[in-house]
């Protein structure tokens, strides 16, 4: 196993070396928070993974969060993020053209 230090810029995004995202057949990873160890584990998305990925709406999101035994603080954190990130804001206009 390789290990490389990784930078979090402000928006968030971290950068994968270059010769680890030659290896990937993918361009979408997962990342996994385990607040017990508090490590991050970043992995690629298999394609039948990522078909199987659906858009939420914000409101199933705020829902499901609350159910969940995450942090307040991390819980806003990742609704920010999610409302910010291309994926929502495609899908919410798309979704908006629909109706």
């Amino acid at each position: 196993m390789k290990n490389k230090t990784l930078k979090i810029f402000g928006t968030g995004q971290i950068t994968v070396p270059k010769e680890w995202r030659k290896l990937f057949k993918t361009d979408t990873l997962k990342a996994v928070f385990n607040e017990e160890k508090n490590e991050i584990k970043i992995r690629p998305v298999k394609m039948v993974e990522i078909e199987e990925t659906r858009w939420v709406p914000l409101k199933q999101l705020k829902k499901d969060l609350k159910k969940s035994n995450l942090d307040k603080n991390f819980q806003e954190e990742l609704l920010e993020g999610y409302k910010n990130s291309d994926f929502y804001l495609t899908n919410k206009k798309q979704n908006e053209l629909c109706n």
